[in-house]
């Protein structure tokens, strides 16, 4: 009886240090090519900007030209479901942080999962969403508008704001919920373009998960201002789509960061 209890005591002991909690990072657009899943940052895409989050860390990578919603080789739905699979299942558990156009694929792929994230294994405990893309960015539909169409690669047309929004249903996070950390940092030029507030490369509208594109200065579940020139100004409300949130530690103004620096913001 006693070697009964002596090997289960160690089947037990072995079960839990085999458990891993991992942060897994997903990055967005980049003229460089990331690819791989594993403890390395192909490329340097985050930096030191990691630093600020402490365990065990995973690395998504994919060509940051390509669009994130598409599979194949160096291609982020690919990548993605590789990098889940290997780590966020049975005893291991992960936190996503995703920036930018990373958003776009992690919203994407659990939009897609065919179910909750839980019910198809996946251990997934919340995404950090850092100056998410995935409603869009003016910028790209500028320069859509301007080239007529000819000019981007595939990650800029990815992001025109219509195709971001129309991509997939936003309300459907997989059971996961995305908590959105936005920067109002802007730039001269780029803020012109960009409506309300913005962190040089995409506008509040789309970094605190909003239900609609437009002029917003607040991260919060919901927001109604007046727009228009009186008299012929109207309310409008903008909700944050199903499952997205502002990050807890954060107020609705959000924070005075841009594009770039809001990658240290991972431990949120």
């Amino acid at each position: 009886m006693r070697s009964i209890f002596t090997a289960l005591a160690a089947l037990l002991f072995t079960a839990g240090i085999s458990a891993q909690t991992y942060t897994v990072f997903i990055h967005g657009k980049s003229g460089s090519n990331h690819n791989g899943v594993g403890t390395t940052d192909v490329n340097n895409y985050w930096g030191t900007s990691t630093s600020t989050v402490s365990g065990s860390k995973i690395f998504i990578g994919y060509d940051g030209t390509t669009d994130p919603r598409t599979y194949g080789t160096a291609r982020a739905q690919t990548n993605v479901t590789t990098g889940l699979t290997n780590y966020c299942k049975g005893s291991n558990s992960c936190k996503i942080v995703c920036h930018s156009a990373g958003c776009y694929a992690i919203e994407f792929w659990l939009s897609n999962l065919g179910g909750t994230a839980s019910s198809k294994g996946f251990n997934i405990t919340k995404v950090t969403a850092l100056a998410a893309a995935s409603g869009g960015s003016e910028l790209a539909s500028a320069l859509n508008g301007a080239t007529f169409g000819f000019g981007g690669n595939a990650m800029d047309k990815s992001l025109i704001v219509g195709t971001a929004r129309a991509a997939f249903n936003h309300n459907n996070t997989g059971g996961v919920g995305i908590y959105h950390v936005p920067g109002y940092k802007g730039m001269a030029g780029a803020s012109l373009i960009l409506p309300g507030e913005d962190d040089y490369a995409v506008a509040y509208h789309s970094s605190c998960g909003y239900n609609k594109a437009g002029g917003v200065d607040k991260c919060q579940a919901s927001l109604t201002q007046s727009e228009g020139v009186w008299p012929f100004n109207s309310n409008v409300t903008y909700t944050q789509f199903t499952g997205h949130y502002r990050a807890p530690s954060l107020t609705a103004t959000g924070l005075y960061l841009n594009h770039s620096e809001i990658k240290s913001e991972g431990y949120r």
